[in-house]
């Protein structure tokens, strides 16, 4: 997770001192209506803190839902009876995302991690992941994320589950990156186990990393 201290509002006597530069709009913000909202939550100096302890990202997750049509005042978690038949534009924008242009905002991750969840409380986790594990690509980091943050304890479904944990194996084997292979071995380890290039991966990134280490060694090497 995002190592970032709490993302304070700039006091008029700080922009002054240090000015920003910024992406041209054009060019990022109006590319997708995930990525504008992230630009602005950044340029007023919103949270962007998953659990932030002194606010929660409250005015961050509101401004998720006016994207997604509900009033500022709207409670933020929605009843299961009253969840959406289609997706709705916070849904479609994540959907369609450019991860290149995500990766250029402040705080993408964190931004990602929050909205991810709110599309689960809302029932839209599924709609997103369908049209990303299609993809020919995904970030480590997000493959990442969703794997440890929602894919590990079953969300949104154990067919999309299965599918994402296939494609982090195939990552995993072919970057060796040592998060990733973590959260595998937490989440899956006989899939690791089961899969030699996989297997070959986490082997390595013991070598490395201690706490990859630590965890073969708990699970009995994957095995």
């Amino acid at each position: 997770m995002s190592t970032n201290p709490h993302h304070r509002r700039n006091h008029p006597e700080d922009i002054e001192s240090a000015p920003r530069i910024r992406a041209a709009e054009t060019l990022f913000s109006r590319a997708n209506q995930f990525i504008a909202a992230v630009w602005n939550a950044s340029d007023v100096g919103m949270c962007m803190t998953p659990g932030c302890s002194e606010c929660g990202a409250l005015e961050f997750r509101r401004a998720l839902a006016t994207l997604d049509g509900l009033s500022p005042d709207a409670p933020l978690t929605t009843p299961i009876a009253l969840l959406p038949e289609a997706p709705g534009p916070l849904a479609v924008a994540l959907a369609t995302v450019d991860f290149g242009l995500l990766r250029l905002t402040p705080r993408w991750y964190d931004a990602l991690d929050i909205a991810l969840f709110y599309v689960r409380d809302h029932g839209e986790l599924r709609f997103v992941l369908d049209e990303w594990v299609r993809r020919d690509a995904v970030p480590t980091r997000v493959l990442d994320l969703v794997l440890f943050r929602h894919v590990r304890y079953g969300f949104p479904d154990a067919r999309l589950a299965d599918l994402w944990i296939d494609v982090c194996l195939d990552a995993a084997a072919s970057t060796g990156d040592e998060c990733l292979v973590e959260s595998l071995i937490l989440t899956c380890p006989e899939r690791v186990g089961a899969d030699p290039r996989a297997f070959r991966a986490a082997m390595e990134a013991a070598n490395h990393s201690a706490c990859v280490r630590a965890i073969v060694g708990r699970l009995g090497e994957c095995a």
